[in-house]
């Protein structure tokens, strides 16, 4: 057993080691020092792990994920977040399921990482437009669910949405839309704690990680499409 969790870490460097150390050290202190839940400390560190092993471009943080995304939608429901359980109801597994059979599909085999896709301009374009548009259908739906703290939520579904969409698509657009995401996250819990629900700081402190995480990842993801490119694998 010991043999196979140095082998598996093998390729993780210092800052992904200690990141993953200190944030679940963050996660579970976090819960037990604002009197968390059970369910906030295990979405904060399963989270962790996604968007970790994500970073690093491999397919096992869908595995991951689904587990992950199932706690996120019960804090969500916990606090009156409709926006964020339709995402992880409706659309993020969804995604999902079409994302890990993408990855499954562009592996590089000798790095044990995903393929990066270069995705055309036309596609991007589609992409931001369509949820641009959209914006106003997940308003009023969420709207008619009196979900709290409206347009922030509003705005939550469309970054959640387009960097799963990027991510399927194994897009370092992915990693963009995730940071937006964090801010917009960030600012969604960190309401009701300054008006005094510091329970949630627990929850708080998951997108705060995140948010270093993807800052990461983006650099990560380029300067895995530019080996790969070297290695003729990108498409």
């Amino acid at each position: 057993m010991t043999t196979m969790i140095k082998k598996y870490f093998a390729d993780w460097n210092l800052f992904e080691r200690l990141f993953l150390i200190f944030g679940l050290l963050a996660s579970i202190l976090s819960s037990v020092l604002f009197n968390g839940t059970v369910i906030d400390t295990l979405y904060t560190s399963l989270y962790l792990i996604t968007a970790l092993l994500m970073s690093k471009g491999k397919v096992e943080c869908y595995f991951v994920g689904f587990v992950s995304v199932f706690f996120y939608g019960i804090v969500s429901y916990n606090q009156g977040y409709y926006g964020e359980l339709i995402i992880t109801a409706f659309l993020t597994f969804p995604i999902m399921i079409i994302g890990i059979i993408s990855w499954l599909r562009h592996q590089d085999k000798e790095e044990d990482t995903v393929i990066i896709s270069s995705l055309s301009k036309k596609e991007i374009s589609i992409a931001l437009l369509s949820q641009l548009v959209l914006f106003w259908a997940y308003y009023f739906l969420l709207k008619a669910f009196n979900t709290d703290l409206l347009v922030i939520s509003s705005l939550s579904v469309v970054t959640s949405v387009l960097a799963s969409y990027f991510e399927a698509r194994r897009s370092e657009w992915s990693l963009f839309c995730y940071i937006a995401n964090d801010l917009i996250i960030i600012t969604l819990w960190l309401i009701p704690i300054l008006n005094g629900q510091t329970e949630l700081i627990s929850v708080l402190v998951g997108p705060m990680l995140l948010l270093i995480n993807d800052i990461y990842g983006s650099y990560n993801w380029r300067r895995l499409k530019k080996a790969q490119r070297e290695k003729g694998l990108n498409e």
